[in-house]
């Protein structure tokens, strides 16, 4: 079978006026955005190549100042730095700013731009599958920078009442002052309760949590951002009792598309970034049976 490179870039010529994007982000050996944005350069004839960037957590500031230095074209953000990199960026979205994460960065001409495209990345994905959030009952798991998207999302579109559930009692207020929502704590009996009423329940959490299969139902519907898996233990418990479950390609696809845009004024190609994600991903778990906790970016 004829497949991409690990990273996506078979076909590229890397040229001295090459531009340069990638992801920032610390443990980020799993992302599938290297294969889904370079085989999209190279649909498109465009002199780019996208490569991935590990950061030190004492080095934020530098690795801003390098984009502007380097004069790369812009980056993603990804964990755990969406919200580190806002003080260090000459302007932010007004979207980014009130969500309080950044996951997209593009360099014009040495002033530094920062998007969240998360929130609409994640808002098309549901759209795609027939999921309306308006008027819905939204539980958000998690409390970090793809949670504020999230949480942010829901409020733009309509949902009738948020929840954030996460450990950290302080970061779920937070995080829920985002949209208006509420904040329940990840004891059974409270996020029991939460999920068994909601419509929409969104993972934003990497790890697998121990959710009780019976507090799901044949009316919700289930997006787990994680990528890593074509269906987790979450989705499993909940497709048990009835409900729609779907994995984070979708938004992983959708919010690389506006960030191609951003940084390239070009139109996404969208299928054939699908493409290039689907072929990664059955290449990943052919070579090693699982993943790891992938998640947009």
């Amino acid at each position: 079978m004829n497949t991409l490179d690990e990273d996506g870039s078979r076909g590229l010529s890397i040229s001295g006026s090459t531009r340069v994007v990638g992801v920032c982000g610390r443990g980020i050996g799993y992302t599938l955005s290297p294969a889904m944005h370079n085989a999209a350069f190279r649909h498109c004839g465009l002199d780019y190549v996208y490569v991935t960037f590990e950061i030190a957590a004492a080095a934020v500031r530098q690795a801003v100042d390098g984009i502007r230095g380097l004069g790369l074209a812009g980056v993603n953000v990804t964990k755990p730095l969406k919200t580190d990199v806002l003080p260090y960026l000459d302007e932010v979205s007004d979207e980014a700013r009130r969500i309080g994460s950044v996951n997209t960065i593009v360099n014009r001409s040495g002033r530094l731009a920062g998007a969240s495209t998360d929130g609409a990345g994640l808002l098309r994905a549901l759209s795609g599958k027939g999921v309306t959030v308006e008027d819905s009952r939204v539980v958000i798991l998690g409390a970090g920078g793809a949670a504020r998207a999230a949480c942010h999302m829901a409020r733009s579109a309509g949902a009738g009442s948020i929840a954030i559930a996460a450990r950290d009692a302080a970061r779920a207020e937070d995080t829920a002052a985002v949209g208006g929502a509420s904040a329940v704590s990840l004891a059974p009996r409270e996020l029991g309760a939460a999920i068994g009423s909601a419509d929409l329940v969104i993972n934003a959490i990497p790890a697998d949590l121990p959710l009780d299969e019976d507090w799901f139902n044949a009316g919700q519907f289930v997006y787990e951002t994680r990528y890593d898996q074509e269906e987790t233990g979450l989705m499993r418990n909940a497709r048990s009792r009835g409900a729609g479950a779907l994995n984070g390609i979708d938004m992983l696809l959708f919010q690389g598309a506006e960030s191609f845009e951003i940084w390239t004024g070009r139109q996404a190609p969208v299928e054939v970034m699908r493409s290039a994600l689907e072929d990664q991903l059955r290449r990943r778990v052919d070579q090693d049976g699982a993943g790891h906790p992938g998640r947009p970016t």
